[in-house]
């Protein structure tokens, strides 16, 4: 067994360091606050000891003939179910599996942040170590396609605000970063969509096209070819419809290279996510964008989301209102406002 001690400022450090040195299996044994020596300590904020250890792998052993091989596996198998069900059971770490569970965070990722904690641990000691798994769980990289960001777009099904999130896109970028922005429209089947987004380019000065066919658009992308960033905003479509979703990957694939955004609602439960991801996951999906997390208590799906996908997180909206209500999703920041709401029905202490 390998042992080391660690002197950070705090547990996301400590973790970090851990991860890094003795990898994702090694296990905390203790932790204290301890007082750098000399008089200059006593001037000074104490510091975290940490206290990590991760068993050595043993050398591989060729074994002839399978039948101790599956003797062991069917042991780890039996000791593997007994732990994960006297997780679910008292004590910090079965109060926090139920809080995460509580918010649709599923199973699997649940298991993946609490593996390896000590029990001993302190509540607050224990929930910042979680929320440090599970900032390092949302910020999973993703290689852009081409010039990155110059063509970006959203779909989703219906109803789950597209269109206000593209006009909110189109502010962050022209307005706040100076861009030069063009705006396409796709979506000529709901009443009132142009004109809800004519009304946005207008008020922003913003150049807006229309497209009814792929070569419509190859030409809007064309006409719009001096612009930093271009938002192109589709028709929302529902995840089973084939036939409408082959549609819009045939406008797709007359202007790729570009960056794919799916837009989903906060306040859908997982099940439903995970069948409209499906249903859109042959577009070649870059990103998520949740919207409406005002209107949640449940935030925690996200995190399941992109453990069950592998896609990040871009951007977030947190209201109606345009430019503002869309914030840039941070791993830390979104982390921090899932366990939020995780502890926010508990007795948990939450990580300032």
């Amino acid at each position: 067994m390998k042992i080391k001690r660690y002197l950070v400022s705090d547990m996301q450090e400590a973790y970090m360091a851990i991860r890094k040195e003795l990898g994702p299996e090694a296990v905390i044994i203790s932790t204290r606050r301890v007082r750098q020596p000399g008089w200059r300590g006593l001037f000074r904020p104490p510091k975290l000891e940490v206290v990590a250890a991760v068993e050595a792998k043993p050398a591989s052993i060729e074994v002839k003939g399978g039948r101790l091989e599956e003797e062991i596996a069917e042991i780890k198998k039996s000791l593997e179910k007994l732990v994960s069900a006297n997780r679910g059971t008292g004590g910090p770490l079965g109060h926090y599996r139920q809080l995460m569970l509580a918010q649709d965070m599923g199973e699997e990722l649940v298991e993946e942040l609490l593996t390896g904690l000590d029990e001993a641990l302190k509540p607050e000691v224990m929930g910042e170590a979680i929320l440090a798994r599970l900032a390092q769980h949302l910020s999973a990289p993703k290689a852009p396609k081409g010039p990155e960001g110059k063509i970006r777009v959203l779909v989703g099904p219906t109803g789950v605000g597209k269109t206000t999130t593209l006009a909110k896109l189109a502010a962050k970028f022209s307005l706040y970063r100076r861009q030069q922005v063009g705006l396409i429209t796709l979506d000529t089947y709901r009443i009132g969509a142009v004109e809800q987004l004519r009304t946005y380019a207008d008020i922003m000065g913003l150049p807006l096209e229309v497209a009814m066919t792929p070569q419509e658009l190859k030409g809007a992308v064309n006409k719009l070819g001096h612009c930093d960033v271009i938002l192109i905003d589709t028709a929302g479509r529902p995840p089973d419809n084939r036939a409408q979703l082959a549609e819009i990957a045939g406008f797709l694939a007359a202007i790729r290279p570009v960056e794919v955004y799916l837009v989903l609602s906060g306040t859908t439960r997982s099940k439903d996510l995970l069948k409209a991801v499906e249903g859109y996951r042959h577009l070649e999906l870059d990103y998520f964008i949740f919207t409406k997390l005002d209107e949640t208590t449940c935030p925690g799906v996200i995190a399941r989301m992109v453990q069950a996908t592998g896609i990040p997180v871009a951007y977030i909206t947190t209201g109606q209102n345009v430019p503002d209500d869309l914030e840039e999703a941070d791993p830390y920041s979104l982390a921090q406002l899932i366990w939020k709401a995780v502890t926010a029905n508990g007795s948990g202490s939450t990580p300032a």
